[in-house]
């Protein structure tokens, strides 16, 4: 039986926290996993029994996500770069295997950037190098209706903006968009600081890097029909990580998770435990990129 536990911890003055789930004889690394913007610690945890019948399972809800501290958005996603090494090195890890979601892709990779010899391997949905000025204008329109109090304009928007137009074949449309629509319109007073603070953290990121990621197995993926984070944008953040693979999850598009949860599971089990990837049949074909990565404009 695997063994949970909470730790509480504090960064520059900001408390967070993760979750721990024992793997007591791990066949791999340490999996840490950092949800997207509006996700807590607890987001994946249906995905999780796969991934800890071989590793120990490490969910962070970083400073301005889930339960932990508002952080304004003037704190970049450099400063929770260096909150994720601080974990790193509070819970006295070595290397790990590191999942970024959407929103937590510039802080997962600004990890395997900075300090590739932490990183055993590096797994990435929903990436863009940076947003196009048409997700950012409906981002900036998003807040607004939130700081407006519209909380059903604020909702509608969120479930446009992650959800593909209905004649795509999505698995399990209906209900996430119930999901959606609940959890995004339920959103209290004082959950809005939150919710603005990460939003207009996004709309405020100028991008990756320039220089890319080397040395580190990656993967980067996403749902064939996703129109927050295109395919396209996807191939260009997979383009400037040397010998990254990726490829597409077929029937989702940018909440795989709730679509396809066994499936992305299994996807993220198996590059965790260098199995192949090639046999998967839910997967377009996979993309590698052999040479040395593509630097960043």
């Amino acid at each position: 039986m695997n063994i949970e536990r909470i730790r509480h911890l504090t960064f520059d003055g900001f408390g967070y926290r993760c979750r721990i789930v024992e793997n007591a004889a791990p066949a791999t690394e340490p999996v840490v996993v950092l949800g997207g913007a509006f996700q807590d610690m607890y987001a994946y945890q249906r995905l999780e029994a796969r991934w800890l019948e071989s590793a120990t399972v490490i969910s962070v809800d970083l400073p301005g996500s889930g339960a932990a501290d508002v952080l304004p958005a003037s704190y970049d996603f450099d400063f929770l770069t260096g909150a994720l090494a601080d974990l790193l090195d509070r819970l006295g890890l070595g290397r790990v295997n590191l999942f970024g979601a959407s929103y937590a892709m510039p802080i997962a990779y600004g990890l395997a950037q900075e300090h590739p010899e932490r990183v055993a391997r590096l797994a990435l949905v929903g990436a863009a190098p940076v947003y196009p000025p048409d997700q950012r204008a409906a981002l900036r329109t998003m807040a607004d209706a939130l700081e407006s109090g519209d909380a059903g304009a604020y909702a509608r928007m969120s479930i446009a903006a992650l959800l593909s137009s209905a004649e795509r074949d999505v698995h399990k449309r209906a209900v996430v968009t119930r999901v959606l629509a609940r959890t995004m319109g339920s959103v209290t007073r004082a959950d809005i600081p939150r919710h603005l603070a990460s939003t207009y953290r996004v709309i405020d990121w100028q991008g990756l890097r320039p220089g890319g990621v080397r040395d580190v197995p990656a993967l980067v993926f996403t749902g064939e029909h996703d129109s927050l984070t295109h395919p396209d944008l996807g191939r260009e953040v997979a383009a400037t990580i040397a010998g990254s693979v990726f490829t597409l999850i077929r029937g989702a598009d940018h909440l795989c998770h709730l679509e396809r949860p066994l499936e992305m599971s299994q996807l993220l089990d198996r590059f965790f435990t260098d199995q192949s990837l090639d046999d998967l049949p839910y997967l377009t074909s996979l993309e590698h990129q052999a040479k040395p990565a593509a630097l960043v404009p």
